[in-house]
């Protein structure tokens, strides 16, 4: 089921020619069939990630570190992208464990930050290499020969 999901999603990047992270997410949307809805969230900026992912009932719930720079807004949304259609929330072997050592934390909170310090971790690996094919779709279909020149000039 996952990788039908995946393929299907750079299978529509690959016919649609995204040229930026809203277009990816609204694809993802539709190949997950539930709506995902990207913040920005103040109280991340004090926290040791840069964004995270809650599924909720009837949406996934993206929440990212404010940024100045779109170059890294669009990779933190694109590896949290990564994790939802890979269906990582579905595996999550440490849940358990967290609930009985921190139980008065969100969970989806304490997941994201523990997971994003394990640089071991295969679902994180998986997101980061997710979010770096992205960034290349995207580069393919800009203007401009690379999307960093938005934010080194």
């Amino acid at each position: 089921m996952t990788d039908a999901l995946v393929d299907a999603f750079w299978a529509r990047g690959a016919a649609e020619g995204w040229s930026d992270v809203d277009q990816a997410v609204a694809a993802a949307a539709d190949v997950v069939g539930k709506p995902i809805v990207v913040r920005e969230e103040s109280f991340l900026a004090a926290e040791p990630v840069c964004g995270f992912v809650a599924t909720l009932e009837h949406a996934h719930l993206v929440m990212i570190s404010p940024t100045a720079s779109p170059t890294f807004r669009s990779f933190v949304i694109g590896h949290e992208l990564g994790h939802v259609l890979h269906r990582h929330q579905e595996h999550a072997p440490q849940s358990a464990y967290i609930r009985d050592v921190i139980p008065d934390l969100p969970e989806y909170k304490v997941e994201r930050a523990l997971a994003r310090g394990l640089f071991s971790n295969t679902y994180e690996h998986e997101a980061e290499v997710f979010a770096d094919r992205l960034a290349t779709v995207i580069r393919q279909h800009r203007g401009r020969p690379s999307a960093f020149r938005g934010v080194f000039g």
